[in-house]
């Protein structure tokens, strides 16, 4: 969405926007992300929220026990991987994408058609990692300082529909019928 984005602004014969790494697993530099902005998983982690799911769901007359969904935030990192004379159009492009996310917080079937179905809504979080963490960041990732900025994909579900366990309604019991007592 965001090359879309760039493309819709200046539109160029090649992307703007890829999502790889930057860096290559043998340490060198990844060929097809020059003069571009890279996107980057750099970090996965669970959010801590609780969860209002109902662990059971309805069958024929039985109910299915299914593990609550896990709540995954996807840190992204984009790098502008521009040179020499195309340093500032990098910068540029790298305000672009702030921008972009500025004005399209978070994710939804209506702005992002592919959403999978399970998905009602993922947020976008700027993430401003102090100049230790972004140097770590960097280093992990095998490459020097890039002007970057950082989002957290925020509340991407997981959900098994795997059953836990089976259960039945209990019938009857109706409060308006009296127990019938014995004849001595």
């Amino acid at each position: 969405m965001a090359d879309q984005h760039l493309q819709n602004l200046d539109r160029r014969g090649d992307e703007w926007v890829v999502l790889t790494n930057i860096v290559d697993h043998d340490g060198s530099v990844n060929e097809s992300t020059r003069e571009k902005v890279v996107m980057t998983v750099y970090n996965i982690s669970r959010e801590n929220i609780v969860s209002t799911y109902p662990p059971a769901r309805a069958g024929n007359a039985q109910f299915a026990i299914v593990a609550a969904p896990l709540y995954i935030n996807i840190h992204l990192m984009f790098m502008a991987n521009f040179s020499d004379k195309a340093y500032p159009g990098g910068l540029e492009a790298i305000s672009r994408v702030i921008a972009f996310f500025q004005q399209t917080p978070w994710l939804t079937r209506s702005n992002a058609p592919d959403l999978d179905p399970d998905i009602d809504k993922v947020t976008l979080e700027l993430e401003s990692p102090g100049a230790v963490e972004v140097n770590y960041v960097m280093g992990m990732m095998g490459t020097r300082y890039l002007p970057s900025v950082f989002y957290k994909l925020r509340m991407l579900p997981f959900a098994s529909s795997a059953l836990l366990a089976r259960t039945y309604p209990v019938l009857g019991g109706d409060p308006s019928e009296t127990p019938r007592s014995e004849a001595p």
